[in-house]
């Protein structure tokens, strides 16, 4: 709600999505489903209500941990879930891959992508 009230009252052409709830490994690992349900709900929340406002760009920023463990140091999106994730960051992983199909989707239905 407190999202879609900013939105109403600033109106944004441009959002920047580096949202995230970091913990460390040790915060990952001991809290896997608060951790992945807490940053689904936060990337689709900001994504869906760009989109319900019309938003004209939306920068979204990703992180290396989205990439199989073993890729080599230039990754390409092509490589995304090519591969087995890091276990200690994957459900953050998880869901900012979520949220680049996301966005991945819209782009699609609007013909872009």
């Amino acid at each position: 709600m407190a999202t879609r009230t900013y939105f109403d009252r600033v109106r944004p052409d441009v959002v920047i999505d580096a949202a995230a709830r970091v913990g460390g490994i040790l915060a990952n690992s001991q809290r896997p489903v608060e951790f992945l349900s807490d940053h689904l709900r936060l990337e689709l929340t900001l994504l869906d209500t760009a989109h319900e406002f019309d938003v004209d760009r939306l920068l979204f920023l990703g992180s290396s941990c989205i990439y199989p463990r073993n890729t080599r140091r230039s990754r390409s999106e092509s490589s995304l879930l090519a591969g087995p994730l890091e276990e200690t960051n994957c459900v953050y992983a998880i869901a900012k891959i979520a949220g680049i199909k996301r966005v991945d989707a819209e782009l699609s239905v609007l013909g872009v992508a």
